[in-house]
Protein backbone atom coordinates (compact mmCIF):
# COMPACT_ATOMS: atom_id res chain seq x y z
CA UNK A 1 0.00 0.00 0.00
CA UNK A 2 2.02 3.27 -0.94
CA UNK A 3 1.41 5.85 1.00
CA UNK A 4 -1.26 8.51 0.84
CA UNK A 5 -1.01 11.28 -1.79
CA UNK A 6 -1.45 14.88 -0.56
CA UNK A 7 -4.44 17.17 -1.60
CA UNK A 8 -1.61 19.48 -3.18
CA UNK A 9 1.92 20.29 -3.33
CA UNK A 10 3.51 20.42 -0.16
CA UNK A 11 5.01 23.98 0.72
CA UNK A 12 8.37 24.59 1.78
CA UNK A 13 8.97 23.68 5.64
CA UNK A 14 10.66 26.34 6.64
CA UNK A 15 11.24 29.96 5.05
CA UNK A 16 14.18 31.08 2.42
CA UNK A 17 17.40 31.89 4.61
CA UNK A 18 16.80 30.48 7.83
CA UNK A 19 18.67 27.24 7.62
CA UNK A 20 21.18 28.52 10.02
CA UNK A 21 18.89 28.62 12.66
CA UNK A 22 17.73 24.93 12.46
CA UNK A 23 20.62 23.42 14.08
CA UNK A 24 19.51 25.81 17.09
CA UNK A 25 15.79 24.96 16.89
CA UNK A 26 16.23 21.20 16.34
CA UNK A 27 17.72 21.31 20.12
CA UNK A 28 15.16 23.37 21.76
CA UNK A 29 12.50 21.16 20.46
CA UNK A 30 14.37 18.52 21.72
CA UNK A 31 14.35 20.19 25.37
CA UNK A 32 11.21 20.56 24.61
CA UNK A 33 10.16 17.67 24.28
CA UNK A 34 12.33 16.16 26.86
CA UNK A 35 10.30 17.93 29.50
CA UNK A 36 6.84 17.62 28.84
CA UNK A 37 7.29 14.25 28.28
CA UNK A 38 9.39 13.94 31.42
CA UNK A 39 6.21 15.40 33.11
CA UNK A 40 3.99 13.01 31.40
CA UNK A 41 6.54 10.13 32.71
CA UNK A 42 5.97 11.42 36.25
CA UNK A 43 2.08 11.79 35.77
CA UNK A 44 0.97 8.94 33.95
CA UNK A 45 2.35 5.84 35.58
CA UNK A 46 1.90 7.36 39.20
CA UNK A 47 -1.14 10.15 39.58
CA UNK A 48 -3.54 7.12 39.94
CA UNK A 49 -1.44 6.14 42.57
CA UNK A 50 -1.16 9.50 44.11
CA UNK A 51 -5.18 9.97 43.94
CA UNK A 52 -6.08 6.09 45.71
CA UNK A 53 -3.22 7.40 48.17
CA UNK A 54 -5.46 10.85 48.94
CA UNK A 55 -8.45 8.36 49.29
CA UNK A 56 -10.29 8.50 45.89
CA UNK A 57 -11.42 5.14 44.57
CA UNK A 58 -11.41 3.68 41.40
CA UNK A 59 -14.79 5.23 39.56
CA UNK A 60 -13.60 8.10 41.03
CA UNK A 61 -9.85 8.31 39.84
CA UNK A 62 -11.64 6.93 36.34
CA UNK A 63 -13.48 10.43 36.29
CA UNK A 64 -10.69 12.38 37.30
CA UNK A 65 -7.75 10.63 34.86
CA UNK A 66 -10.98 11.33 32.13
CA UNK A 67 -11.16 15.20 32.28
CA UNK A 68 -7.82 15.30 30.50
CA UNK A 69 -8.78 13.09 27.95
CA UNK A 70 -12.16 15.37 27.59
CA UNK A 71 -10.53 18.30 27.66
CA UNK A 72 -8.43 17.18 24.24
CA UNK A 73 -11.69 17.86 22.28
CA UNK A 74 -11.61 21.33 22.70
CA UNK A 75 -8.14 22.36 24.44
CA UNK A 76 -5.87 21.80 21.45
CA UNK A 77 -7.97 22.94 18.75
CA UNK A 78 -8.64 26.38 20.49
CA UNK A 79 -4.10 26.62 20.67
CA UNK A 80 -3.63 25.28 17.10
CA UNK A 81 -6.15 27.37 16.08
CA UNK A 82 -4.09 30.39 17.45
CA UNK A 83 -0.95 28.97 16.13
CA UNK A 84 -2.21 28.90 12.33
CA UNK A 85 -3.66 32.09 12.38
CA UNK A 86 -1.45 34.55 14.30
CA UNK A 87 1.67 32.60 13.69
CA UNK A 88 2.45 33.23 17.15
CA UNK A 89 3.57 29.81 18.08
CA UNK A 90 6.22 30.58 21.07
CA UNK A 91 3.86 33.08 22.78
CA UNK A 92 1.18 30.27 23.34
CA UNK A 93 3.87 27.60 24.07
CA UNK A 94 4.88 30.21 26.84
CA UNK A 95 2.00 31.10 28.03
CA UNK A 96 0.92 27.22 28.42
CA UNK A 97 3.73 26.55 30.15
CA UNK A 98 3.18 29.23 32.53
CA UNK A 99 -0.19 28.55 33.39
CA UNK A 100 0.59 24.50 33.08
CA UNK A 101 2.69 25.45 35.81
CA UNK A 102 0.96 27.35 38.31
CA UNK A 103 -2.17 25.35 38.29
CA UNK A 104 0.20 22.24 39.24
CA UNK A 105 1.16 23.89 42.41
CA UNK A 106 -2.14 23.49 43.41
CA UNK A 107 -2.35 20.06 43.19
CA UNK A 108 -1.47 19.43 46.79
CA UNK A 109 -4.63 21.85 47.78
CA UNK A 110 -7.34 20.59 45.89
CA UNK A 111 -6.82 16.96 45.92
CA UNK A 112 -7.31 17.59 50.42
CA UNK A 113 -10.27 19.54 49.22
CA UNK A 114 -12.17 16.92 47.87
CA UNK A 115 -13.38 15.37 44.78
CA UNK A 116 -15.28 18.53 42.59
CA UNK A 117 -12.25 21.15 43.47
CA UNK A 118 -9.98 18.35 41.81
CA UNK A 119 -12.15 17.90 38.89
CA UNK A 120 -12.39 21.76 38.40
CA UNK A 121 -8.65 21.59 38.86
CA UNK A 122 -7.91 18.85 36.39
CA UNK A 123 -9.92 20.93 33.52
CA UNK A 124 -8.02 24.24 34.14
CA UNK A 125 -4.71 21.86 33.92
CA UNK A 126 -5.76 20.20 30.73
CA UNK A 127 -6.78 23.38 29.24
CA UNK A 128 -3.33 25.08 29.96
CA UNK A 129 -1.52 22.48 29.14
CA UNK A 130 -3.05 21.48 25.45
CA UNK A 131 -0.76 23.72 23.51
CA UNK A 132 2.92 21.99 23.78
CA UNK A 133 2.12 18.81 21.60
CA UNK A 134 0.12 20.06 18.68
CA UNK A 135 2.57 23.30 18.22
CA UNK A 136 5.64 20.89 19.13
CA UNK A 137 4.83 18.23 16.63
CA UNK A 138 3.76 21.34 13.93
CA UNK A 139 7.31 22.49 14.58
CA UNK A 140 9.12 19.36 14.34
CA UNK A 141 7.18 18.44 11.08
CA UNK A 142 7.99 21.72 9.63
CA UNK A 143 11.97 22.11 11.10
CA UNK A 144 12.40 18.04 9.34
CA UNK A 145 10.41 18.68 6.43
CA UNK A 146 8.68 15.28 7.07
CA UNK A 147 11.75 12.69 6.94
CA UNK A 148 11.10 10.69 9.48
CA UNK A 149 14.82 9.97 10.12
CA UNK A 150 14.83 13.29 11.25
CA UNK A 151 11.58 13.63 13.13
CA UNK A 152 12.42 10.42 14.90
CA UNK A 153 15.85 11.39 16.49
CA UNK A 154 14.28 14.75 17.75
CA UNK A 155 11.26 13.09 18.81
CA UNK A 156 13.10 10.55 20.73
CA UNK A 157 13.67 12.80 23.66
CA UNK A 158 10.59 12.81 24.54
CA UNK A 159 10.72 9.03 25.02
CA UNK A 160 14.12 9.31 27.02
CA UNK A 161 12.21 12.49 29.27
CA UNK A 162 9.52 10.28 30.12
CA UNK A 163 11.86 6.44 30.88
CA UNK A 164 14.03 9.31 33.09
CA UNK A 165 10.68 10.62 34.89
CA UNK A 166 9.33 7.36 35.05
CA UNK A 167 11.95 5.30 36.52
CA UNK A 168 13.62 8.16 38.58
CA UNK A 169 10.34 9.17 40.63
CA UNK A 170 9.19 5.65 41.19
CA UNK A 171 12.00 4.88 43.91
CA UNK A 172 11.55 8.04 44.96
CA UNK A 173 8.01 7.57 45.85
CA UNK A 174 8.96 4.31 47.43
CA UNK A 175 11.19 6.39 49.65
CA UNK A 176 9.64 9.63 50.64
CA UNK A 177 6.18 8.83 49.62
CA UNK A 178 3.43 10.03 47.17
CA UNK A 179 2.53 13.17 48.95
CA UNK A 180 5.49 14.69 47.20
CA UNK A 181 4.22 14.23 43.68
CA UNK A 182 3.41 17.74 42.95
CA UNK A 183 6.91 18.67 43.85
CA UNK A 184 8.19 16.83 40.83
CA UNK A 185 5.75 17.38 38.70
CA UNK A 186 6.26 21.46 38.51
CA UNK A 187 9.97 20.75 38.45
CA UNK A 188 9.80 19.13 35.21
CA UNK A 189 7.15 22.18 34.20
CA UNK A 190 9.97 24.83 35.14
CA UNK A 191 12.13 23.39 33.03
CA UNK A 192 9.91 23.12 30.20
CA UNK A 193 9.48 27.01 30.51
CA UNK A 194 12.95 27.34 30.61
CA UNK A 195 13.34 25.83 26.95
CA UNK A 196 10.37 27.69 25.24
CA UNK A 197 11.14 30.75 26.67
CA UNK A 198 14.76 30.62 24.29
CA UNK A 199 12.75 29.81 21.58
CA UNK A 200 12.18 32.40 18.44
CA UNK A 201 9.04 32.93 16.42
CA UNK A 202 9.16 31.16 12.81
CA UNK A 203 7.23 32.56 10.01
CA UNK A 204 4.25 30.27 8.71
CA UNK A 205 4.83 29.36 4.50
CA UNK A 206 2.99 27.84 2.29
CA UNK A 207 -0.59 29.53 0.58
CA UNK A 208 -2.34 32.08 2.45
CA UNK A 209 -5.35 30.31 1.90
CA UNK A 210 -4.70 27.49 3.69
CA UNK A 211 -4.72 29.29 7.05
CA UNK A 212 -8.74 30.34 6.46
CA UNK A 213 -9.53 26.60 4.77
CA UNK A 214 -11.12 24.13 7.51
CA UNK A 215 -9.21 20.54 8.11
CA UNK A 216 -12.11 19.06 9.24
CA UNK A 217 -13.50 18.87 6.02
CA UNK A 218 -11.43 16.63 4.94
CA UNK A 219 -13.19 13.94 7.25
CA UNK A 220 -15.58 13.37 4.65
CA UNK A 221 -13.12 11.94 2.41
CA UNK A 222 -13.20 7.94 2.59
CA UNK A 223 -9.81 7.52 3.36
CA UNK A 224 -8.96 10.36 5.62
CA UNK A 225 -12.09 9.12 7.92
CA UNK A 226 -11.22 5.80 7.84
CA UNK A 227 -8.04 7.00 9.33
CA UNK A 228 -9.01 9.35 11.75
CA UNK A 229 -11.75 6.48 12.99
CA UNK A 230 -8.82 4.10 13.20
CA UNK A 231 -6.84 6.04 15.35
CA UNK A 232 -9.89 7.02 17.54
CA UNK A 233 -10.13 3.50 18.42
CA UNK A 234 -6.45 2.72 18.89
CA UNK A 235 -6.34 5.35 21.98
CA UNK A 236 -9.74 4.30 23.10
CA UNK A 237 -8.46 1.00 23.53
CA UNK A 238 -4.76 2.61 25.21
CA UNK A 239 -7.03 4.25 27.74
CA UNK A 240 -6.87 0.76 29.32
CA UNK A 241 -2.75 0.80 29.53
CA UNK A 242 -2.80 5.12 30.43
CA UNK A 243 -5.76 4.74 33.30
CA UNK A 244 -5.16 1.18 35.00
CA UNK A 245 -2.05 -0.26 33.99
CA UNK A 246 -0.47 0.87 37.16
CA UNK A 247 -3.45 -0.02 39.38
CA UNK A 248 -3.01 -3.76 37.52
CA UNK A 249 0.69 -3.86 38.81
CA UNK A 250 -0.29 -2.87 42.30
CA UNK A 251 -2.98 -5.23 42.39
CA UNK A 252 -0.21 -7.89 41.52
CA UNK A 253 1.73 -6.82 44.20
CA UNK A 254 4.70 -4.96 41.96
CA UNK A 255 6.21 -1.99 44.64
CA UNK A 256 6.53 1.50 42.72
CA UNK A 257 10.03 0.96 41.56
CA UNK A 258 8.71 -2.02 39.33
CA UNK A 259 6.22 -0.38 38.04
CA UNK A 260 8.23 2.32 37.08
CA UNK A 261 10.82 -0.08 35.56
CA UNK A 262 7.97 -2.15 33.53
CA UNK A 263 7.03 1.53 31.80
CA UNK A 264 10.58 2.26 31.45
CA UNK A 265 11.49 -0.65 29.56
CA UNK A 266 8.01 0.42 26.82
CA UNK A 267 9.86 3.51 26.63
CA UNK A 268 13.05 2.20 25.73
CA UNK A 269 12.15 0.27 23.07
CA UNK A 270 10.38 3.28 21.93
CA UNK A 271 13.76 5.13 21.47
CA UNK A 272 15.51 2.67 19.92
CA UNK A 273 12.29 2.79 17.35
CA UNK A 274 12.35 5.95 16.96
CA UNK A 275 16.31 6.34 16.40
CA UNK A 276 16.54 3.80 13.32
CA UNK A 277 13.50 4.01 11.76
CA UNK A 278 14.20 5.36 8.54
CA UNK A 279 14.91 2.07 6.88
CA UNK A 280 11.67 1.18 8.35
CA UNK A 281 10.01 4.27 6.42
CA UNK A 282 11.90 3.80 3.59
CA UNK A 283 10.71 0.42 3.16
CA UNK A 284 7.01 0.49 3.84
CA UNK A 285 4.35 2.70 3.46
CA UNK A 286 3.12 4.75 6.43
CA UNK A 287 0.01 3.58 5.85
CA UNK A 288 0.80 -0.44 5.92
CA UNK A 289 2.93 0.58 9.10
CA UNK A 290 0.25 2.05 10.89
CA UNK A 291 -2.20 -0.87 10.34
CA UNK A 292 0.50 -3.30 11.67
CA UNK A 293 0.49 -1.15 14.65
CA UNK A 294 -3.19 -1.49 15.25
CA UNK A 295 -2.76 -5.39 15.16
CA UNK A 296 0.31 -5.82 17.09
CA UNK A 297 -1.74 -3.68 19.68
CA UNK A 298 -4.79 -5.50 20.09
CA UNK A 299 -2.68 -9.10 20.64
CA UNK A 300 -0.76 -7.00 23.78
CA UNK A 301 -3.78 -5.95 25.38
CA UNK A 302 -5.57 -9.60 24.66
CA UNK A 303 -2.33 -10.72 26.75
CA UNK A 304 -2.07 -8.20 29.62
CA UNK A 305 -5.44 -9.56 30.48
CA UNK A 306 -4.55 -13.18 31.02
CA UNK A 307 -1.10 -12.48 32.17
CA UNK A 308 -2.49 -13.24 35.89
CA UNK A 309 0.74 -11.03 36.81
CA UNK A 310 3.07 -13.25 35.06
CA UNK A 311 6.55 -10.88 34.55
CA UNK A 312 7.65 -12.78 31.71
CA UNK A 313 4.19 -11.85 29.73
CA UNK A 314 4.10 -8.40 31.34
CA UNK A 315 7.92 -7.75 29.71
CA UNK A 316 6.79 -9.23 26.25
CA UNK A 317 3.46 -6.70 26.48
CA UNK A 318 6.08 -3.55 26.88
CA UNK A 319 8.12 -4.44 24.26
CA UNK A 320 5.45 -4.26 22.09
CA UNK A 321 5.04 -0.59 22.96
CA UNK A 322 7.48 0.20 20.32
CA UNK A 323 5.12 -0.63 17.25
CA UNK A 324 2.28 0.25 19.17
CA UNK A 325 2.88 3.88 20.19
CA UNK A 326 6.41 4.56 18.64
CA UNK A 327 5.58 3.15 14.76
CA UNK A 328 1.99 4.17 15.51
CA UNK A 329 3.11 7.78 16.18
CA UNK A 330 5.41 8.37 13.45
CA UNK A 331 2.96 6.65 10.92
CA UNK A 332 0.02 9.31 12.16
CA UNK A 333 2.70 12.09 12.18
CA UNK A 334 4.31 11.41 8.24
CA UNK A 335 0.36 10.69 6.97
CA UNK A 336 -0.69 14.53 8.62
CA UNK A 337 2.37 15.87 7.00
CA UNK A 338 1.38 14.41 3.81
CA UNK A 339 -2.01 15.45 3.96
CA UNK A 340 -1.92 18.69 5.66
CA UNK A 341 -0.30 22.38 4.52
CA UNK A 342 2.25 23.79 6.57
CA UNK A 343 -0.13 26.80 7.26
CA UNK A 344 -2.58 23.95 8.79
CA UNK A 345 -0.49 21.65 10.87
CA UNK A 346 -1.19 23.39 13.91
CA UNK A 347 -4.80 22.72 13.20
CA UNK A 348 -4.00 19.08 11.86
CA UNK A 349 -2.32 17.92 15.11
CA UNK A 350 -5.10 19.52 16.87
CA UNK A 351 -7.62 17.41 14.68
CA UNK A 352 -5.85 14.16 15.74
CA UNK A 353 -5.32 14.85 19.36
CA UNK A 354 -9.00 15.91 19.90
CA UNK A 355 -10.76 12.97 17.36
CA UNK A 356 -7.66 10.26 19.31
CA UNK A 357 -7.16 11.58 22.65
CA UNK A 358 -9.91 13.80 23.43
CA UNK A 359 -12.72 11.16 22.31
CA UNK A 360 -11.19 8.07 22.35
CA UNK A 361 -9.21 8.37 25.20
CA UNK A 362 -12.09 9.86 27.28
CA UNK A 363 -14.71 7.41 26.07
CA UNK A 364 -12.28 4.72 26.40
CA UNK A 365 -11.15 6.25 30.19
CA UNK A 366 -14.60 5.94 31.01
CA UNK A 367 -15.68 2.22 29.60
CA UNK A 368 -12.20 0.40 30.87
CA UNK A 369 -13.26 1.77 34.33
CA UNK A 370 -16.19 0.61 34.30
CA UNK A 371 -15.56 -3.06 33.12
CA UNK A 372 -12.51 -3.21 35.78
CA UNK A 373 -15.76 -1.88 38.72
CA UNK A 374 -18.49 -3.85 37.09
CA UNK A 375 -16.60 -7.05 35.89
CA UNK A 376 -12.74 -7.47 36.85
CA UNK A 377 -9.55 -5.69 35.88
CA UNK A 378 -8.38 -8.81 33.33
CA UNK A 379 -11.87 -7.61 31.95
CA UNK A 380 -10.94 -4.24 31.06
CA UNK A 381 -7.79 -5.25 28.84
CA UNK A 382 -9.47 -7.42 27.28
CA UNK A 383 -11.97 -4.99 26.30
CA UNK A 384 -9.06 -3.12 25.14
CA UNK A 385 -7.86 -5.98 23.20
CA UNK A 386 -11.63 -5.57 20.89
CA UNK A 387 -11.47 -2.21 20.52
CA UNK A 388 -7.82 -2.30 19.14
CA UNK A 389 -9.05 -5.18 17.11
CA UNK A 390 -12.00 -3.28 15.48
CA UNK A 391 -8.95 -0.11 14.63
CA UNK A 392 -7.29 -2.82 12.75
CA UNK A 393 -9.86 -3.85 10.32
Amino acid sequence: MADPTPPGAAAPAVAPGQDADIGAERRQLKGLFFWYFGYVGILSPYLSLYLADRGFDVTQIGVLLAVPQVLRIVSPQFWGWLADRGGRQVTWLRLSGLLSLAVILLLAWASAAGFWPLVMLMVVLSLASGAQVPIGEARTLAVTRGDAGAYGRIRLWGSIGFILGVMGIGPVLDRIGLATLPIWLALTLAGLLAVVWQMHERPLTGPSAAADRPVWRMLGQAQVGSFFAANFLMIFSHAALYVLYSLLLAEFGYSKSAIGLLWAIGVVVEVLLFRFQKAVFDRWSALGLLAFSLAVAALRFALIGASAGWLPVLVLCQLMHAITFGLHHSAVMRVLHLWFDARQQGRAQALYITIAYGMGGSLGGLAVSALWSRVSPAAAFHGAALAALASSR
